[in-house]
């Protein structure tokens, strides 16, 4: 019921209709993204008020003009053919809503009631759940290997997903140069993390992260599943052995794990992050950061001559038991399947190429 198509429609732009909630009602329910009122109507009552662009008290008390509650939204109507034009409904919906937040700390420049909130959150909550490390054993990585010296750009415009690898072992250097310097920004947060500061539990990009990488095939290093120190740059063992069978069943079948190196699982700890970041915005923002953070460590890969399949589409629980997680506190978000890259277009397991279109950007 979205017209965007005309400017000055008698039906607002960013209005929609859907069933309510409760199917027994007969109602509808009219929800105007913008402004975030809904209103119940009857089927016949609402379609009488459209067809004659009538007024209605509950939608305002008048006009449709006034069910948008005065906004303005000329200025989204460019916008929002463009997201119509890219078939990106209804995700226009989401983002549009998303923009109308009003933040208590808008405008505070000297951190008033930045400081204030976190006071009340320690007064009332305590300290930040912290993060748990396996009471397992300890494993070195040893020294980072440097990037490749290629230049962004080009890797970026390189970079092609990949389902089968080289099978060959990944030197270890080059794995603890994907994780020291991949997550050197989450790093770099934590350790600027605590107590001296208490602004600091505020700064969230990050922490609610674990990273766990399940090794097929690193030379000097045996295959199993590890939990990543981050600010130690070390691996915990949590489960020896080889887990290629149980991580292509978790990854839904696909067979990446029988060639590649290893897998690395973005791990949500929720209370962590819960305590931080109080909105209703939390769990959309995990994912964007495990989009951020997993693009960064996939595009240093490429300068590492690793490719990558990355995807969200993981079994849960499976990969929780493995890595002997709780599923009350943590999800697996994201995983990044990685083994030595088999050229630009990449390679099915057939030994084929594949085709430009199936490549994943």
């Amino acid at each position: 019921m979205t017209d965007v198509t005309r400017s000055g429609t008698s039906w607002p732009a960013g209005f929609t209709v859907r069933p309510t909630v409760d199917p027994g009602s007969g109602q509808v329910e009219v929800s105007d993204t913008v402004s975030g009122r809904r209103f119940r109507w009857q089927p016949e009552a609402l379609a009488e008020r459209i067809l004659t662009d009538g007024t209605d008290a509950r939608a305002g008390g008048g006009t449709w003009a006034r069910a948008q509650g005065g906004a303005d939204r000329e200025h989204l109507l460019p916008g929002w053919r463009h997201w119509l034009h890219r078939g990106w409904h209804p995700s226009d919906q989401s983002y549009v809503a998303s923009r109308r937040w009003a933040y208590a700390d808008t405008d505070d420049p000297g951190d008033h009631i930045r400081r204030r909130t976190v006071q009340t959150y320690l007064d009332t909550d305590g300290l930040p759940p912290q993060e748990e490390l396996p009471d397992a054993p300890v494993v070195p990585l040893g020294s980072p290997a440097t990037p490749g010296d290629q230049p962004v750009g080009a890797l970026l415009a390189s970079r092609r997903s990949g389902r089968a690898y080289v099978p060959r072992p990944v030197p270890l250097p080059s794995l603890s140069g994907l994780l020291w310097h991949g997550l050197s920004g989450v790093r770099e947060r934590r350790e600027a993390t605590g107590e001296a500061e208490p602004l600091s539990y505020l700064d969230s990009f990050g922490s609610a992260w674990d990273y766990y990488v399940c090794v097929y095939s690193v030379e000097g290093l045996e295959p199993g599943a590890y939990r990543y120190d981050v600010s130690r740059h070390e691996l915990r063992l949590v489960s020896q052995g080889d887990h290629r069978a149980v991580m292509t069943d978790v990854l839904q079948g696909m067979r990446s794990p029988a060639t590649a190196a290893w897998t690395i699982g973005l791990v949500a700890d929720f209370p962590r992050y819960q305590w931080r970041y109080r909105h209703e915005h939390a769990l959309r923002r995990l994912w964007f950061e495990a989009g951020l953070i997993g693009q960064e460590v996939i595009v240093l890969g490429s300068s590492y001559g690793l490719s990558t399949l990355v995807t969200p589409a993981q079994k849960d629980r499976p990969y929780l038991r493995l890595h002997s997680l709780d599923d009350r506190r943590y999800a697996c978000l994201y995983t990044l399947t990685m083994g030595l890259s088999r050229g630009r277009t990449g390679m099915n397991f057939n030994g084929t190429a594949i085709e430009q279109t199936d490549i994943g950007a």
